[in-house]
């Protein structure tokens, strides 16, 4: 056997040690007491099995479990008193839930992290204690109150499953614990071993709003740092500030070092100095990407290489420039092109794209009447994309978009873009015969492959649950809107008032999306569902939504029974999308999917560096048509219809979990297929090994 599999996967056999076996009865007891079993008791029994081998038996006779019958809370300090009394609707210690040790240890945390963040600095979660009463006071209040009427009644050894406990705040080794802090000064030093400047040089200092600056030379804005910072002089001390400070800084994207430290000052008992420590990032930077890969029956092979440049302090206002560029070719193996098999280049996409972000609100008003703690992103972008399938369109888009990021909550998220721009064309100088034939007797195909303008805008909402702890279970929602098309009519019927002229095929359509997700987390094992949905209803002239703005079914990140762009709509046939001898994508304006996936840790190769996961899966989904077309029958909407429209699938798969990133590999089986009207479209009795979709993907599908 390999020598590497010896040393790393294979165990020796374990020597029987009677002191390991002490050792583990004694952790088990723990363990129990920790759970509120007081008076558990362990006993190990050693039975010899043949010659060298023996089985080791534990009996664990749990005894009592406690409940909670009183939590009382006692502080010498009136403030810190108070303070415990205003979250004790929070408190993890529950009157009538069984007491554990661990959920003392818990609600030590909590408090030790609300009283730090209201001022005390030197509070220490040594300074909360915990005494445990198991005594029936009931019972003896009751005796002393008329002893000789309960004497006779009164058993000492009674069962009690009930205890008080009693949260106690006291000083330690360090009496300040109950000392309130305010910050005295903020300094910002700023170190730049990238600048050319003299490293010798003498530094400097200048002061902004409360703020003093030490750097040698200034290579950001002060404004955009006393922005982002949110600790102040007078304030009192709290982590809150602390953390989001933090994160703000290192969101700016700046800095590859922030440090932020307090120090006690001399002669004051109640002072802090607050210093920040920032060290400066490369200003710009050049990545290059090569990129192999395949997406399931979509392309067999596909290669690509992109370059971007980035500039992270633009105008030295911490304001991200990016512009990249990206060509990729994509080929496949089979009989699409000339009716027989053959490996041959199918399609070709390159994309120009350039994006400023500001690290604030740009709007024509005084933007002080937003919160700094939203951290706002304002983007412009713009965009060239260029998607060709040989032998069938060339498809060209222009777009421009301009918008605003922020954060609520940690917990809420949104995007807003007031104003987007896209053109779409599709030369018929670059369509195939085949393709434009069909175009022309397919009303379907006529209205999506076809020249556009949509001006509109559109509006993303996530919510993200708080956990508990890090193994908690948690939810996720997106809920986004657009509409486009309004503005544009109404500018285009001046625009024929003053020209006799008019801005042609207009898209116009509104559109809602949802996606729910939600989480449950155990120690080795996590199980994911998601049920997401879509409608886009074309208005006015429009027939169905944009080519670019459909949605689609089926692939690594959908329906994995299906090839990507490979389901629907609805319960139509192949046929309606047959150019030559190619499946054109299928897309439609409304969708509805729902997954769920069993994860779970498998073993840990290369000594822990990755973690093989297996997981089990269902999807079921499908999409549809807005507006009835004959060219696609079956493929509208049609409440009567839809479980036999719903396809699903069901498979297994592996991911490779390098910590950084996640390979993945899922093989999926159709059974139930929309097109097919007997049993509902239930094909068990023709499922085949080898009639399984393999789907390769870096990523969780969700």
């Amino acid at each position: 056997m390999n020598p590497k599999i010896l040393k790393h996967k294979v165990e020796k056999p374990v020597l029987l040690d009677t002191n390991m076996v002490i050792k583990s009865k004694l952790y088990i007891g723990q363990y129990m007491l920790n759970l509120g079993y007081f008076y558990a008791n362990v006993e190990y029994d050693i039975q010899p099995k043949g010659k060298q081998s023996a089985i080791v038996h534990f009996t664990i006779d749990a005894g009592k479990n406690y409940s909670i019958r009183h939590v009382m809370a006692y502080s010498e300090s009136e403030n810190i008193q108070a303070i415990i009394n205003e979250n004790s609707a929070e408190s993890i210690l529950v009157t009538g839930e069984p007491y554990t040790k661990i959920n003392c240890g818990l609600e030590r945390e909590r408090l030790y992290k609300i009283i730090r963040n209201k001022g005390y600095f030197d509070f220490k979660s040594d300074n909360i204690t915990f005494t445990i009463d198991t005594s029936n006071k009931e019972k003896i209040k009751s005796l002393l109150d008329d002893p000789f009427s309960n004497a006779l009644s009164y058993q000492p050894n009674s069962e009690n499953k009930e205890v008080d406990v009693n949260l106690n705040v006291a000083k330690s080794r360090d009496s300040s614990y109950a000392q309130l802090y305010r910050i005295n000064k903020v300094k910002v030093v700023i170190n730049n071993p990238f600048s050319e400047a003299d490293p010798q040089a003498a530094r400097q200092e200048s002061e902004l709003e409360d703020i003093t600056f030490n750097y040698t030379t200034l290579p950001i804005n002060r404004k955009v740092i006393s922005r982002n910072i949110f600790i102040h002089r007078g304030d009192l001390f709290n982590t809150s500030d602390y953390e989001v400070s933090i994160s703000r800084l290192n969101q700016l994207g700046v800095f590859q070092l922030i440090s932020i430290q307090y120090e006690k000052v001399q002669g004051q008992k109640d002072k802090l100095d607050c210093i920040v420590t920032l060290n400066m990032s490369p200003k710009m930077d050049l990545v290059y990407l090569t990129d192999i890969s395949t997406s399931d029956d979509d392309y067999l092979l596909g290669t690509g290489f992109g370059i971007t440049y980035r500039n992270r302090n633009l105008a030295h206002g911490s304001n991200l420039f990016s512009l990249r560029a990206i060509y990729s070719t994509e080929f496949r193996n089979d009989n699409f092109l000339t009716g027989t098999k053959k490996f041959y280049q199918s399609g070709n996409n390159f994309n120009l794209s350039g994006n400023l972000t500001f690290p604030k609100f740009i709007v024509p008003f005084n933007q002080n009447i937003f919160s700094k703690r939203n951290m706002p992103y304002t983007t412009l972008g713009a965009n060239y994309s260029l998607i060709q399938r040989l032998k069938n369109y060339t498809i060209i888009n222009i777009s421009g978009n301009f918008g605003y990021s922020w954060q609520e909550t940690p917990q809420k998220n949104w995007k807003l873009n007031p104003i987007f721009l896209t053109v779409t064309q599709v030369p018929d100088k670059y369509l195939s015969e085949s393709f434009r034939l069909k175009r022309q007797t397919n009303s379907y195909l006529k209205n999506t492959f076809s020249n556009n303008v949509i001006q509109g805008e559109n509006m993303l909402f996530e919510y993200k649950s708080k956990p508990k702890t890090i193994n908690s279970n948690f939810s996720t929602i997106k809920i986004g809107a657009e509409e486009a098309g309004t503005l544009l009519t109404g500018i285009n019927s001046l625009y024929m008032r003053f020209t006799n002229d008019t801005i042609k095929a207009i898209a116009h359509y509104i559109k809602v999306d949802v996606d729910v997700r939600k989480y449950i987390n155990r120690r080795k094992s996590q199980w994911v569902s998601r049920f997401m949905t879509g409608v886009g209803c074309p208005i006015g002239d429009s027939k169905t939504l944009p080519y670019i703005k459909q949605y689609s079914a089926g692939g690594a990140f959908s329906n994995r029974g299906w090839p990507s762009r490979n389901l629907g709509p609805g319960h139509s046939v192949d046929t309606s999308f047959k150019s030559g001898f190619a499946i054109l994508d299928k897309t439609g304006d409304i969708k509805i999917e729902a997954n769920t996936e069993y994860r779970f840790n498998l073993l840990k190769l290369f000594s822990g560096a990755i973690n093989l996961k297996g997981a089990a899966f269902i999807d079921a989904s499908n999409i549809w048509l807005m507006n009835k077309d004959s060219s696609v029958k079956g493929g509208e909407f049609n409440v009567g219809y839809l479980w036999q429209d719903i396809a699903i699938s069901s498979g297994v798969g592996l991911r490779l979990d390098f910590s950084f990133f996640v390979f993945r590999v899922d093989l999926g089986y159709p059974i139930k297929q929309p097109q097919v009207s007997a049993n509902n479209g239930f094909m068990f009795n023709q499922l085949k090994l080898n009639n399984g979709i393999w789907n390769l993907a870096f990523g969780y599908p969700f």
